[in-house]
């Protein structure tokens, strides 16, 4: 990815929302929209599902549906700890 585009997970460019369809990227909008029709929904973006596995036959994205998704799709001990010290070094960077 260049650095020109926004992280985004979503392969979908084509979707109004999603910040590296490229009338947002020549805007510079990053995940706003995204996050505003999510919240407004009562849902989880996909981007959050896809971090925890694979979402291609999913259908569900209310946040219910989220919590049943990570029941099904839990983390292993190697995992979470791998994301403690994850969320500590970013914390300890970002210290103020």
């Amino acid at each position: 990815m260049s650095d020109s585009r926004h992280f985004c997970s979503c392969g979908d460019v084509s979707c109004p929302l999603n910040p590296n369809n490229p009338t947002n990227l020549a805007k510079g909008l990053g995940c706003d929209g995204c996050m505003r029709k999510n919240l407004s929904l009562g849902e989880v973006p996909s981007c959050i599902f896809k971090a925890l596995g694979d979402i291609e036959t999913w259908d569900d994205f209310s946040v219910e549906g989220f919590a049943h998704f990570v029941a099904e799709h839990p983390r292993g001990a190697d995992e979470r700890e791998r994301c403690r010290r994850a969320a500590a070094a970013f914390e300890e960077g970002h210290a103020t």
